[in-house]
């Protein structure tokens, strides 16, 4: 009787760990206990981001798909960001303003002053400044009598620019703004103080043209801050007239271009090359998918090259371009000087550029209705997700460059003083002249103004820094 109690008391305990046992196996393959499911737009926020983002996304094998649950996720921009590959991809984004975002890519402003600014604070004082970048064509700031390299010191009349107001040179509707210029002895208060209203409009991206002549040479300069596909025109009415003028080299001044449509890279780049690489259609960029993205091109017979368009009215037939670049310029810009390397002596002057190699695709919720076909979910159709799907490389595949395309010529950006786009003086274009011609610029200095600062915010505000939207294929079978 002793041996049969201790037996079944044996049984129960063992019993017991096997329970307790599986209970533990039981939550370790349900992560989701205790949280509470997601319903409504929310769920369906989710769903477009999972299943889209697991097609197309060029990283997708870096996400353990099996441990996704977006019926779980409350925050769907937290989701979003769970998925990105963090060690590469810093420009895939998700947004709830899908209006904004596309107003932005195309260069309009819902409430513009039209300038760029770039940001800094005085070595003995804590507030802040601001440098004139450049301002758009008949904007607010170019009617208010601000130029490139003015300084805006002042806010709401006198007051300093602090961490707390400074965001209103973007945000608010009108402006008071106190402006100061660089003299010998440094900074100098212009008590007429800047008044705008902030207006809708379209930002200009081809903030300057013009043509020097440089005793044999016919130089045209073009400072352009953005491939928006309304730009397009502009761009090909700009070298026209240079063309019918004689214009024997070009300056391409890509330094505050953040990126845009791939679509205005290949054309601008088709301007500018060798008459026969256009006509010939040559390969601009070759692309690269995800494996299951480019296994479906492989069964479809899709071909992964971009080429030269052929059918553009006007072709400056180049075998030399100068092309200023910064940190800022990213994506589409870097895309135009690789693309076009192969063909032509592409002379990069200034810092090194942002180093995005990447295409994004602009992706909204779809929904099947009948004979209608695909069309955006009205439900949730202020969502878009800008997801990074290929890598460009140039006509031979070479991905050799990373980390932002070093200059050919050393030039930086000399903020004390910023002499207007086009300028000899400028430290940047002057190195493209004397290149071109030969012959030193004409130098005012030798050296910067002395002035006590730091450039603690060294990067424009653009909403198109680092993006390159592609408009072409998408192999989506969500439907599936």
């Amino acid at each position: 009787m002793e041996k049969n109690k201790w037996q079944w008391l044996l049984l129960l305990f063992i019993g017991i760990c096997i329970f307790l046992v599986s209970c533990e196996r039981d939550n370790e393959i349900d992560p989701n206990f205790g949280r509470q499911p997601v319903s409504g737009d929310t769920l369906k926020v989710n769903t477009f981001i999972y299943e889209y983002t697991k097609e197309l996304y060029l990283w997708t094998s870096t996400v353990d798909w099996t441990k996704q649950y977006p019926q779980y996720e409350p925050n769907s921009f937290d989701f979003f960001d769970k998925l990105k590959y963090k060690e590469e991809d810093r420009w895939s984004m998700l947004t709830g303003d899908a209006k904004g975002f596309y107003n932005a890519l195309d260069g309009v402003s819902a409430s513009s002053f039209g300038y760029e600014l770039i940001w800094g604070r005085f070595s003995d004082y804590p507030s802040r400044f601001a440098i004139v970048l450049y301002v758009y064509p008949n904007s607010p700031a170019e009617l208010a009598g601000l130029q490139r390299g003015d300084f805006l010191v002042t806010i709401n009349g006198m007051e300093d620019i602090t961490d707390d107001n400074y965001m209103d040179f973007y945000n608010a509707q009108t402006i008071l703004a106190g402006k100061a210029v660089l003299s010998d002895s440094g900074l100098v208060m212009d008590y007429n103080l800047i008044f705008m209203n902030a207006v809708s409009m379209y930002e200009d991206p081809v903030v300057k043209d013009t043509i020097i002549v440089k005793g044999a040479h016919k130089v045209g300069y073009v400072c352009y801050t953005s491939y928006t596909l309304e730009s397009a025109n502009r761009l090909l009415e700009v070298f026209a007239d240079f063309k019918a003028k004689g214009v024997s080299d070009v300056v391409l001044d890509l330094r505050y271009n953040g990126g845009g449509y791939a679509t205005v890279s290949c054309l601008l780049s088709s301007i500018l090359a060798p008459n026969a690489v256009v006509k010939q259609k040559e390969v601009f960029l070759t692309e690269t998918w995800n494996e299951q993205c480019m296994a479906e091109f492989a069964k479809d017979g899709e071909d992964m090259n971009e080429y030269f368009m052929d059918n553009i009215p006007v072709n400056m037939d180049l075998n030399r371009l100068y092309v200023l670049t910064l940190k800022h310029s990213a994506s589409a810009s870097e895309a135009t000087i690789i693309g076009l390397k192969p063909y032509m002596d592409v002379i990069q002057i200034g810092d090194t550029t942002h180093g995005k190699y990447y295409g994004g695709g602009l992706i909204q919720p779809m929904v099947y209705d009948g004979s209608n076909g695909w069309i955006v979910d009205k439900q949730i159709e202020n969502w878009l997700l800008y997801l990074m799907v290929y890598r460009y490389a140039d006509k031979n595949g070479d991905v050799s460059f990373s980390g932002g395309l070093v200059p050919d010529i050393d030039a930086e950006e000399d903020y004390f003083p910023l002499y207007p786009l086009g300028d000899e003086r400028d430290p940047l274009f002057g190195k493209a002249l004397e290149m071109i011609t030969g012959e030193s610029s004409v130098r005012t200095r030798t050296q910067s103004i002395p002035f006590p600062h730091t450039m603690d915010a060294a990067k424009l505000r653009s909403p198109l820094n680092g993006k390159m939207i592609h408009t072409g294929k998408m192999p989506v079978k969500i439907s599936d």
